[in-house]
């Protein structure tokens, strides 16, 4: 029986090696049937399938050869044949998108793996990029749980495995939990900077998040990479439409500089967008910031030379720089675009007193004969003050509008209008109590203005439609009351013409007198924040806070006194550190010349390093051919042209071979520059690797100093040729 059953086993060996497998197959399985213990035949069997691509048949017939010898050698790298067989057949149903069949092709070859390792596990090592690949199939398939567990699986066996965290975070993004994603998108663009699609993944989370400014950087990174990787353009284009919307929500909340920040986020990602230069410079106008407001409005007016608010906003700042010729040709302008564009006109007539405004149509124009030469009448002082006030009304700028008023009234105190318009802005800012006073004032001085009278009317009307408070305090006595609001609009004014020690003197007198005054003490802060006076400055923003917590400008005036507080004590560490500037500088002027006398050695290397990498095969055959079965080296030779590396890895790719086994080098702790290093890296080829050129590229990380971060610091791509084991000759039959 044993005689047969050889003769079936060589004769299945002759088809095999003349190329006959469908032939050899029959051989091997009466061979394997005489006596199921026949290893060799099982071997033989799984040889001639895996050449007809049979691969399924195959690990069936190696399965039961590892069962009969789990460390048999043959066995195992038959085996490890038909894992790389599956694993380069899920590859390709992978590029081809055909992704069940990839699915299927990767778990055959995960599974085959496991036993190859439970088998040998002292020479076996786990193909993690297995996992990686069977990450991206579930990927393709949407089963993104799936896809987690193996990517997992493999990040255990490896965590600097680039495709492992950017196929994991892309899945997380998609399974909608981002605050797990983010990880490994930026370890992947840490170990692969130039990985667009990580970027743009990672900010697709962050915007998911809300944190639209680590969105903003991560799709620009994405767009410096790939100016035409459209789904960027896309994803930037709706979170630059978030920054604007909440931009407009901070400005309409008067959170300026809040609002500054974002529109400026928005501009990063869209240089032209119109309307964020345009609410820019609006809020860079209400922070009194009029020269940076009037770069973004004339950046408006450029990009929309017809937007005429944007003209008279720009007429405005130019206003608040003192630069009237300016403001008038903006507002000039507005008027082109709009002949009846009322804050324009205002403005006009504030600062032109040769202006005159365009009459309506359909008025009937006397027609006497027009004197020779006419000259237009100059406007008084607080005529122009008074124009300049009602601009700045109709512009929503009520602080500049009181300035404006009140330096018309010191000028005129009789100036009803001067009055009436104090009382409107007043009244629009709700300060009732102060709006009756002007009212009051402007009827004292002519008891029939109707615009006085009106005005009251609106007071009263305002008043009965606010809730009434169950109990009343008792009045004051008129002249206390009368007392105090020309207190309270003495310090207004004093701080609005930046006199901020009579400012807080007269604000001190209001809150003497009537303690529970939240605009004395929002003012007061106000004055001493000016000053430099920062602990009363917030104690009184604090006061008023107590008075109204919803008071919006109390909270800015907190912040701003903190950010102030910041800059004086930046002030007094740049001054403690110049102080010792001249003795540091000493020290490096006598290190210097040490150094250049070679009495002290230079502590460290000029500038970065700089390395390159050269490759050979060393080879004991000396055929300059790596053969199967054969162990050579690889010689490598690292040049440093430039300053020390610390810390140099030498990595692979691929980091696995087919058919080969190459001994990881340890990491060499300091290269010194100008300095040249040889290692030699084992590489061993099985016995029945297949003959073929490989190419394998070698990478070197490494830190610039002791504190620098990792990077790729030099590639180089080496080629060597495998020649396969020739196979043995059938020895003779006995006949």
């Amino acid at each position: 029986m044993n005689a047969i059953k050889e003769a079936h086993y060589n004769l299945g060996i002759a088809y095999l090696e003349a190329g006959q497998y469908s032939r050899a197959v029959p051989e091997f399985e009466l061979a394997v049937k005489l006596d199921p213990n026949f290893i060799g035949a099982h071997c033989a069997l799984c040889r001639a399938y895996l050449q007809q691509d049979e691969l399924e048949n195959a690990g069936i017939a190696i399965t039961a050869a590892l069962k009969l010898d789990a460390k048999h050698q043959p066995a195992l790298l038959l085996c490890g044949m038909i894992t790389d067989a599956y694993y380069d057949q899920g590859k390709t149903y992978l590029d081809d998108r055909r992704y069940t069949e990839a699915v299927a092709a990767f778990q055959k070859a995960v599974a085959l793996d496991a036993d190859l390792r439970d088998s040998s596990p002292e020479v076996a090592s786990e193909k993690t990029h297995i996992h990686v690949h069977l990450g991206a199939a579930y990927i393709g398939l949407k089963a993104y749980q799936q896809a987690i567990e193996a990517l997992e699986h493999a990040l255990t066996r490896d965590a600097d495995l680039v495709d492992a965290h950017y196929h994991l975070g892309y899945a997380y993004v998609e399974q909608g939990e981002h605050d797990k994603a983010i990880p490994h998108l930026e370890r992947a663009i840490a170990i692969a900077p130039h990985l667009k699609r990580a970027h743009y993944h990672l900010a697709r989370a962050y915007r998911a998040l809300g944190n639209l400014e680590a969105a903003t950087n991560a799709v620009t990174e994405t767009l410096r990479l790939d100016p035409n990787y459209q789904p960027a353009h896309e994803l930037a284009d709706t979170i630059k439409q978030a920054h604007y919307n909440r931009g407009m929500t901070h400005l309409n909340s008067e959170r300026y500089s809040e609002a500054v920040t974002t529109f400026q986020n928005a501009i990063t990602l869209d240089s032209d967008f119109v309307t964020a230069h345009y609410n820019l410079g609006l809020a860079y106008l209400k922070m009194e910031a009029y020269r940076r407001a009037i770069p973004s409005l004339e950046k408006t007016v450029t990009l929309d030379p017809n937007h005429k608010a944007a003209h008279h906003a720009l007429a405005l700042a130019y206003l608040g720089q003192q630069e009237l010729g300016k403001a008038r040709d903006a507002a000039r302008a507005a008027l082109k675009i709009d002949a009846d564009y009322q804050p324009a006109l205002s403005l006009l007539e504030a600062v032109d007193p040769s202006f005159t405004a365009p009459e309506k149509q359909g008025t009937a124009q006397p027609d006497p004969k027009p004197p020779v030469n006419p000259q237009p009448e100059a406007k008084s002082t607080q005529e122009m003050r008074y124009d300049l006030g009602v601009a700045y009304l109709e512009s929503k700028m009520p602080a500049e509008a009181i300035a404006e008023f009140r330096k018309a009234i010191d000028v005129d105190s009789d100036f009803v209008a001067a009055h009436v318009g104090l009382g409107t802005v007043y009244l629009e800012m709700g300060q009732l109590e102060d709006a009756e006073n002007a009212a009051r004032e402007a009827l004292r001085i002519d008891a029939n203005a109707d615009a006085a009278r009106q005005l009251l009317d609106d007071i009263k009307q305002t008043r009965s439609d606010l809730p009434q408070p169950e109990s009343v305090k008792q009045a004051a006595k008129p002249t206390e009351t009368s007392d105090v609001q020309q207190d309270l609009a003495r310090g207004l004014a004093f701080l609005n013409s930046r006199q901020y020690e009579q400012a807080a003197a007269a604000f001190k007198r209001v809150i003497k007198a009537d303690p529970d005054s939240m605009e004395a003490h929002y003012g007061l802060g106000q004055a001493y924040l000016e000053i430099g006076a920062y602990d009363d400055a917030k104690a009184a923003a604090e006061a008023a806070l107590r008075f109204n917590p919803n008071h919006q400008k109390a909270r800015e005036l907190i912040q701003m006194i903190a950010f102030a507080r910041n800059i004086e004590k930046r002030k007094k560490i740049r001054k403690k550190v110049l102080s010792y500037a001249a003795i540091v500088g000493v020290i490096i002027v006598v290190g210097f010349v040490a150094i250049r006398l070679d009495i002290i050695p230079s502590p460290v290397s000029p500038g970065p390093p700089f390395l390159s990498i050269a490759a050979s095969l060393e080879e004991p055959s000396r055929n300059g051919f790596l053969d199967a079965g054969e162990t050579g080296n690889i010689r490598l030779t690292f040049t440093n042209t430039g300053g020390t590396a610390q810390n140099v890895e030498i990595r692979f790719n691929p980091s696995f071979i087919a058919g080969l086994r190459i001994k990881t080098p340890d990491p060499i702790s300091k290269l010194d520059g100008n300095s040249e290093k040889i290692i030699r890296v084992p590489i061993t080829a099985h016995k029945n690797v297949k003959g073929r050129s490989q190419q394998l590229q070698f990478q070197l990380f490494g830190k610039t100093g002791f504190f620098g971060k990792t990077k790729l610091l030099a590639t180089n791509n080496f080629s060597f040729k495998i020649i396969p084991d020739a196979p043995d000759p059938i020895p003779p039959r006995r006949r």
